[in-house]
Parts: structure tokens; C-alpha cells; sequence
């Protein structure tokens, strides 16, 4: 699928002075999927057809991501990111939900496991932040405010677009790189993208370690086993301390384990999910 497809499928949630866009497709019990930086909700574009088969699939962009609010000047941390998708659910009048997350969205969906616990019913992470495995350093330096005024933003975005091809297993297709940094291509969306990457914050996953044993929610972590970003090392921790875990390793996937491997992670979630 085409990413203006996509976009255009998108309906708008307001809650308070933010908005949140959001795809909504299939019926059944409610998924909500969470990607992470620099990406949106188009990362699961290739996901999404088959977990509709059997459930409702939310896939929101997160907060100065993608088309939902990227004004200036609000907190963009994991953890205001978990408090607006708990917002978000009960707008949409969900109490309990699957959650699938990704890279930073994984982040947000462990903060939703340990500190919403009522929220989440099942718990599916993938090549997630967790602990101290984060900023990567390509992040780090784009959170700098000054970048804002050195750099345009076809050279951020042409700079990501370089960064994030070592995310993947093979040479990305350009239509999907393209669509994935198309919200950032503006000066909005660049400053946005920018601060984004500012509000990332180790302490907010380390925080949480203590609570991992307690996550009673059943839970499955996949892992593109290649990944440079996020070492699987990380799963097989998080599968030691959250009781009951099961880590699956993705071969021949790197960090966008969900674009590598398509099929396959689509039937380890849809499977997972039943």
C-alpha cells in the first residue's frame, strides 16, 4: 500500500489540546499497534491485512509523529506517549486491548504492561527499547536543538534515510522509505522529528525493570536476530524477567523486523493473538 493511501485512512481523535491520527480497520477483539522513531503508523501497512482477518487493529501514530499533532512545545516522552494511548482508549471506549509495539512503541507498550496493567490483556514487543539500550547515537545527535537551524529538512530526512537502511536485512524498497519519512519531509515535520528525538530518555525504561516481574499480561517478544540497533540480547532479558515470556528470534532480520520479514512476523503475531 501506497503511504497517501494510508494517510488518507486515517481518522482524528481530539483529546484535550492534542490530536491523534489513527488507522481503524477489521472488527472483532481490539489490537493496537505502536511503532517507533523515526517511523509512524504506515510501518505496519504490510501487518495489518492480516491481523484484520480476526480483530479491530488500531494503529495510531504516536504524538509529533506521523499525521497526528506536531505542534511545538509538549512533552513527547514514552511516558506522555503511554498516557495518551490510555487517553485514546478510553475516547474510543476500549478497556482492554493487545498491544503490539515496536522500537520506541515497545517502550510505550511495556510503560502500558507495568503501569496500566488493566489496559492490557496481551503483551507482543519487537526489537523494542527497554532498560539502557537506548538513544542510539544517530538519535542522539538529531535531538540536538541546534540541528533545527543547520540542517534543512530534505537533509535530515536524507540523512535518516541513510541511518535507518542499517535497520534492514536487505536493501529497503524506496517506496517504503519514502513513505516512511514523508511526515518529516516539511520544516513542521522536521522540527518535529527533532524533538522527538529529544525527548528520548533512558530513565524512563530503566525505571520500570522492578515492575517487569510483576506484568501478568501473557506476552511474546519477537527479534530480528541481526539487529544493530537493539541487540537481541535485550529480548532475551526482557524474556528472563517478565515471567512466562517467550522470545521467537526473527533470521535474517535486523531492526524493522515487521519489513524484513513480513509473513513471518505476521504469523507469529496473528498466531500469538489466538
Amino acid at each position: 500500500m501506497k503511504w497517501r493511501e494510508f494517510q488518507r485512512m486515517q481518522k482524528v481523535a481530539q483529546l484535550g489540546d492534542r490530536f491523534l491520527s489513527y488507522v481503524d480497520q477489521g472488527s472483532g477483539d481490539p489490537v493496537i499497534l505502536l511503532h517507533g522513531i523515526p517511523t509512524w503508523g504506515y510501518l505496519w501497512q504490510g501487518i495489518i491485512p492480516t491481523l484484520a482477518d480476526s480483530h479491530r487493529v488500531l494503529t495510531p501514530d504516536l504524538l509529533g509523529f506521523g499525521y497526528s499533532d506536531k505542534g511545538d512545545n509538549f512533552d513527547r516522552s514514552i511516558t506522555r506517549q503511554a498516557e495518551m494511548i490510555d487517553a485514546w482508549l478510553e475516547a474510543l471506549g476500549i478497556e482492554r486491548t493487545d498491544v503490539v509495539g515496536h522500537d520506541i512503541g515497545g517502550g510505550v507498550a511495556l510503560r502500558l504492561a507495568t503501569l496500566f496493567p488493566q489496559r492490557v490483556r496481551r503483551l507482543c514487543v519487537m526489537n523494542t527499547v527497554c532498560y539502557d539500550s537506548w538513544p542510539v547515537e544517530m538519535m542522539l545527535q538529531l535531538g540536538h536543538p541546534s540541528v533545527y537551524r543547520k540542517a534543512s529538512a530534505k537533509t535530515t530526512t536524507a540523512g535518516m534515510k541513510l541511518g535507518l537502511k542499517q535497520g534492514f536485512a536487505s536493501s529497503p524498497d524506496d517506496e517504503i522509505m519514502e513513505g516512511l519519512l514523508a511526515p518529516y519531509s516539511t520544516e513542521v515535520g522536521k522540527l518535529s522529528l527533532i524533538r522527538n528525538a529529544a525527548a528520548l530518555n533512558t530513565n524512563l525504561t530503566t525505571e520500570i525493570t522492578r515492575l517487569l516481574p510483576e506484568v501478568r499480561a501473557e506476552t511474546r517478544i519477537l527479534w530480528g536476530e541481526d539487529d544493530q540497533f537493539q541487540p537481541v540480547e535485550y529480548g532475551e532479558r526482557l524474556a528472563w524477567d517478565i515471567p512466562g515470556a517467550r522470545l521467537v528470534r526473527i533470521p535474517d532480520a535486523r531492526h524493522f523486523v515487521m519489513l524484513d520479514q513480513p509473513d513471518e512476523v505476521a504469523g507469529q503475531i496473528a498466531s500469538f493473538l489466538r
